[in-house]
């Protein structure tokens, strides 16, 4: 496994907020291809689909060593004590083959009115053999199996039996993976399951989960979310500026903004015609820590007339705010980027531009959620799952004429007919007459 790609090839999930059951494959998955992996989730308001990007963002976080976040608990089915989480990756050469197709799976549960993660596991499944588990940990009992693992990792020194147990102990008080972020247990597992190193490194540098208020410009701060290469490795990261006015940066900070704002410009005007941006440097200041550094404004230019990007529409700004890790997907086989509401203030015959490119020439992998209906003119059945009113059966895929998916998902929307229902009928009457009789104030 020296030189290796890895790739998302399924999520499955249950019992996780509005879904009972659920689970979908990326194309190349599908089809074992190295095809373009890009894609979109569809469907009706409160149907499911923020949740499988919540479902990505938890599994990204828990992999990276961090503890559970306080609203885990809302994760977890109104009707269950538990939700279970289980996420496929593949494993490839650089030719796109696959060498293994490995799985980890967690569960959290309702614990005295919080959550908890009370389980969790590991499976490598290699081409023509059946899974094997690697190793599995259960919180109730402190216990690790299978007793195959549990002999090996004894056997890599004579201390390891009390470090686990420490480490199960830490894992516990501290809420995070005791695969992945219990620091006594981590470099033991790594050790003996290389799969153990590979996905948190995976999940450190190029495993992306932006939600809804990840992108774009919430409360005059701007989020560039960024993916590059430093001394040889990648890196991922955001960048928040007040752009309401002058932000004060470090030198070192400015630098690096220079740069990544040089990147983004290469492509920036092809997007936006005539378009690109820069930093403005209004003077020197003091950071907040007491440090030298400068006062800057990013602007956009137009015509070489620098304007503050706060001005600019709301469309660019989100443009702006993705556009290194676009760039990172796009020419990186390792990258996935997740985005929820992709489609949100872009113009909708641009996004549907961007998502053509990108399942025609896309390296990395792409998901997506987006009510704009533009998109399904623009790639194949295969890279659209759509949302279901059934939360047993929560995601689906329409077997449709090539070229045809917008025209099938209206008709379906309308006339119905699909294995499971995706649209919640409304009644225009219904909805009138409602918002008549809600109005009952005086004169």
């Amino acid at each position: 496994m020296d030189k290796y790609d890895i790739r998302i090839a399924e999520l499955r999930l249950r019992n996780f907020r509005n879904v009972r059951n659920g689970s979908f494959s990326m194309p190349s998955f599908l089809h074992s291809s190295p095809a373009p992996d890009i894609l979109g989730i569809y469907g009706q308001n409160g149907s499911g689909k923020s949740a499988a990007i919540e479902a990505l963002g938890l599994m990204q976080r828990i992999m990276t060593g961090e503890e559970l976040p306080g609203k885990s608990y809302d994760y977890i089915n109104i009707d269950s004590d538990s939700a279970v989480l289980s996420l496929s990756f593949s494993i490839e050469d650089d030719d796109g083959n696959r060498i293994s197709l490995v799985r980890y799976e967690f569960e959290i549960r309702n614990d005295k009115g919080s959550a908890a993660i009370a389980s969790e596991s590991l499976y490598r499944k290699e081409e023509g053999k059946r899974e094997k588990l690697l190793i599995s940990f259960s919180r109730a009992d402190r216990k690790l199996s299978p007793a195959s693992a549990l002999k090996e990792l004894k056997a890599s020194g004579k201390d390891t039996a009390l470090d686990l147990m420490v480490a199960m102990r830490m894992a516990e008080k501290e809420d995070v993976s005791f695969i992945f972020g219990a620091d006594a247990a981590f470099p033991i597992l790594s050790g003996i399951m290389p799969e153990v190193k590979i996905l948190r490194s995976y999940a450190d540098t190029s495993f992306i989960v932006l939600a809804a208020d990840d992108s774009g410009l919430s409360g005059g701060i701007l989020r560039i979310s960024y993916q590059q290469m430093k001394d040889g490795k990648p890196v991922k990261g955001r960048i928040l500026l007040d752009i309401s006015k002058p932000a004060v940066i470090s030198s070192e900070e400015e630098e690096f903004l220079g740069n990544l704002i040089d990147e983004m410009n290469k492509v920036l005007s092809a997007i936006v015609p005539r378009l690109r941006i820069g930093i403005y440097k209004v003077g020197d200041e003091l950071t907040a820590e007491g440090h030298r550094g400068v006062a800057v404004e990013i602007v956009s230019y137009k015509n070489d007339t620098p304007i503050p990007l706060r001005s600019e529409s709301v469309g660019i700004i989100k443009i702006i705010s993705l556009l290194s890790c676009l760039l990172a997907v796009y020419n990186s086989r390792s990258v996935c980027l997740v985005i929820d509401e992709f489609d949100a203030s872009i113009f909708e015959f641009l996004l549907g531009e961007l998502i053509s490119v990108f399942e025609s020439g896309a390296k990395g992998q792409l998901i997506f959620t987006s009510h704009n209906l533009r998109i399904l003119e623009m790639v194949g059945s295969d890279s659209i799952v759509f949302s279901t009113a059934n939360p047993d059966n929560r995601y689906i895929r329409l077997k449709v004429k090539p070229g045809n998916l917008r025209d099938e998902y209206l008709r379906s929307l309308l006339l119905g007919g699909t294995e499971e229902d995706i649209y919640e009928k409304t009644d225009p009457y219904e909805i009138g007459k409602a918002l008549r009789n809600a109005w009952k104030r005086d004169g």
